[in-house]
């Protein structure tokens, strides 16, 4: 009878866990009419996640090495935050346990408890894939001006349907996407051409509306040089609207740059989504498709604040593309990511001018990269084990967990921390010294690293 309470009082917990997860935009919102403020929709778009159903992530283990902490494909509900008193509340709704439970229930409860604060790692997030792709060869061969392809085309797919009016800090995601990339695309070379796509504008989130919002993906602004005039006008014409046709919008990109043939352009495609395909399509086959393409692309999948189910889909679309994920959680994040682009952008540009230049730009651009990125990761994983950490020690203080399973949760949350923190600065010392002794010479070994890391 105590077992059979215990594992009803689980299953509680899971709920509440995961109360911040869904199974994708079920609802959608409804366009903005000229009766309705920036803030209804907003309120709209919020209420989504209310109205979804949670999937327990119980099943998930507690990784046993960075790369399955990457792969976790979940962000717990209290991760991105300090522990506070509100934290302690929800603490204070969890069953007690002891010993005296069996190992299933125990190990149960201690994969609820870490899922509950899990951040969201990533592998190193340095464009050297992007590097690749502007190269035509080695770079010490002699012939310097055919070393890097002269076109360098930006195609940038943004989804505009109904959640994306959701608010932050007083505006909508897609009022900060739009400022973050028109300050983008104006910091490119002169050189390099852009594009932008927008799905999910049309219509409405009504069922009635499905048809029409599910079918409609537009390239605002067609493939040439940045006009500040023209792209400003560009993102006026669109607001966050509809469903979300994101297979479309991979395929109708594929077609619109299939004349820039990957042999003579860098492409470089990134799309910004809050969440998941929800007009039947299957955008993973739809970014193999585009991987196989004679594009040659470098795919950039920008998750804007996703939900956990679409934190896993856009992983998987990122893994079939060869490409990176990124999860931004406000515009800062996300200008920071293209920020990255612009940086290789510029050595692209450099390259034409002083080679020589251009090769020690990309030096300090990598080291630079790859110290935000394991600061970063730091901060993620100490604020993790600290988490951690001050939930067991306050659940052992109101006797929620006796000694011996705080001593058995300190200890295990302890050894997930240490292996992920030693194999993350394994993999950043590594680098680190291969691009500060010989740059050149070691450069397809960082190349290998990187891209093994990030396609696994």
């Amino acid at each position: 009878m105590k077992k059979t309470a215990l594992l009803l009082a689980l299953a509680v917990l899971s709920i509440f866990i995961i109360v911040a997860c869904s199974n994708g935009e079920t609802k959608k919102e409804e366009v903005l009419d000229e009766d309705e403020s920036i803030e209804a929709v907003a309120d709209k778009a919020n209420d989504i996640k209310d109205e979804e159903n949670p999937v327990s992530q119980t099943s998930l283990p507690i990784p046993q090495s960075f790369k399955e902490s990457v792969d976790y494909g979940y962000t717990g509900e209290w991760a991105m935050k300090e522990f506070s008193n509100e934290v302690k509340s929800a603490l204070d709704q969890l069953p007690s346990i002891t010993m005296e439970a069996t190992e299933e229930e125990i190990d149960a409860y201690e994969r609820d408890i870490f899922s509950l604060f899990k951040e969201n790692l990533s592998m190193p997030n340095v464009p050297i894939d992007q590097w690749q792709a502007m190269k035509f060869a080695d770079p010490t061969v002699t012939d310097e001006e055919s070393q890097l392809k002269k076109n360098y085309n930006v195609a940038i797919l943004l989804d505009a349907s109904g959640s994306m009016g959701a608010l932050e800090n007083g505006k909508t995601r897609m009022e900060l996407a739009k400022e973050a990339i028109n300050q983008f695309v104006d910091s490119l070379p002169e050189k390099a051409k852009v594009s932008l796509t927008v799905y999910g504008h049309k219509g409405t989130g009504d069922e009635a509306d499905k048809e029409v919002s599910c079918s409609t993906v537009e390239e605002v602004y067609s493939l040439s040089a940045y006009d500040s005039k023209e792209f400003t006008n560009a993102l006026g014409k669109f607001n966050p609207a509809g469903w979300t046709p994101m297979t479309k919008a991979v395929e109708q990109a594929m077609v619109n740059l299939e004349s820039h043939d990957g042999s003579e352009n860098t492409n470089i495609i990134y799309l910004v989504s809050d969440g998941i395909e929800t007009c039947g399509g299957n955008p993973v086959q739809a970014m193999e498709k585009l991987s196989d393409s004679n594009l040659s692309p470098v795919v950039q999948i920008i998750g804007y604040q996703v939900n956990n189910d679409g934190l896993t889909q856009l992983k998987e679309m990122a893994r079939a593309a060869n490409g990176q994920f990124i999860n931004v959680q406000n515009q800062e994040d996300l200008k920071a990511e293209f920020k990255r682009t612009t940086e290789m952008a510029e050595v692209w540009s450099e390259w034409h001018r002083n080679s020589n230049d251009a090769i020690n730009n990309l030096n300090k651009t990598v080291q630079k990269q790859l110290n935000d990125w394991h600061q970063k990761e730091q901060e993620k994983m100490n604020r993790e084990r600290k988490n951690l950490q001050l939930a067991i020690n306050y659940l052992n203080e109101e006797n929620k967990i006796d000694t011996d399973v705080f001593l058995r949760l300190d200890e295990n949350y302890r050894a997930y921390y240490l292996q992920v923190d030693k194999e993350a600065r394994n993999l950043y010392l590594e680098l680190d010294q291969l691009n500060r002794e010989s740059f050149l010479d070691n450069w397809e070994e960082i190349s290998e690293i990187f891209l093994k890391n990030v396609s696994e």
